[in-house]
């Protein structure tokens, strides 16, 4: 009869404890994680880090889902981070100038420790126009397209849309839209809406106004993005206070010199070659290059630049271009 060999049973025994092992250090990284995961939320919005505090919450307004905030902050938190001055004040430069209907049109780069982009310099206001998708209502186009539909020379992404789910289609502008002294979206708006625009002489105008002001003011071209005016009657109107709580993000910018001159800016974000810019950083850009009105455009993943059939700047979304309603586009 065949002796019984033992070697079996022996490395069953070893084995048990290291298996044990195993699933005790895997219990407990995952216990780990969900409570990471369950308070990070908390540590952030209400921990003691402030600088972290303030960008999470920059960042969602930044993303236009500010009303998220109202589940998670008080009424009292909620009015601190989200000031009323999220409905820019009215005005324009108010700057008389004479219109050369000049030609010329100049790209500068831009450059910092934080950030890369570009500064398109338009010399006559008149040549800058609202593009808009030739699907309105159902969807978006990219800037570049809706350059060629133009036959621009340029163009930057430019006004808001809703976008409640993430999703980017750019089918439903925010608030109206006005191109060649008509509205092609928006003519039925009840109370005032956001404006950036420009009227029959070429000034740049921002602010709130109702459907009928708009008219009155002759605004030939104009769209709407809920953000504060960055530079009003040459006066900065952005503090340190009031940058911080947008945080750094992808932006796109319009500004207007004393000279009539109108300044496109883009400004790269979300990439480790550029992290983005403050509301204070895209303001200083513009007031150094002499602008006496300036307001932000919608940024984000929608920034984009587009020059002389190109895309110029690198948007943040990993598949290029995101689908805009509308674009500032130099004809």
């Amino acid at each position: 009869m065949p002796v019984p060999r033992m070697t079996t049973y022996s490395r069953i025994r070893k084995k048990r404890p290291i298996k044990r092992g195993v699933i005790i250090i895997s219990r407990f990284l995952l216990i780990n994680v969900l409570f990471f995961i369950l308070t990070a939320p908390f540590i952030v919005l209400y921990g003691p880090f402030d600088n972290l505090r303030t960008t999470a919450i920059g960042s969602i307004i930044t993303s236009r889902h500010h009303d998220w905030l109202r589940y998670v902050l008080s009424s009292e938190q909620y009015n601190k981070y989200v000031p009323d001055n999220l409905e820019q004040p009215n005005g324009s430069g108010g700057k008389d100038f004479s219109n050369s209907h000049g030609s010329e049109v100049t790209l500068t780069q831009i450059s910092s420790s934080r950030f890369n982009g570009y500064l398109l310099e338009i010399q006559d206001p008149t040549r800058v126009r609202v593009g808009v998708t030739s699907n309105l209502g159902t969807k978006g186009e990219s800037t570049s397209d809706i350059a060629r539909d133009n036959r621009a020379i340029a163009a930057v992404n430019a006004g808001g849309f809703v976008d409640p789910l993430g999703t980017g289609t750019g089918k439903t502008p925010l608030g109206v839209i006005v191109h060649n002294g008509y509205f092609q979206y928006g003519a039925n708006a009840r109370g005032k809406v956001p404006l950036i625009g420009l009227d029959s002489q070429g000034v740049l105008i921002t602010g709130n106004y109702t459907v009928k002001e708009i008219q009155e003011m002759d605004i030939k071209e104009g769209i709407s993005f809920d953000y504060p005016t960055l530079i009003r009657n040459g006066k900065k109107q952005i503090t340190k206070e009031v940058s911080a709580q947008y945080g750094l993000q992808p932006r796109t910018a319009i500004g207007q010199k004393a000279d009539g001159h109108i300044l496109l800016l883009v400004i790269d974000g979300r990439q480790t070659s550029s992290l983005g810019a403050s509301l204070l950083d895209v303001q200083n850009i513009l007031y150094d290059n002499g602008a006496v009105t300036a307001t932000n455009l919608d940024g984000g993943a929608s920034t984009t630049m587009c020059y002389n059939g190109k895309v110029i700047n690198n948007p943040s979304l990993l598949m290029g271009e995101r689908l805009v309603p509308t674009a500032m586009v130099v004809i």
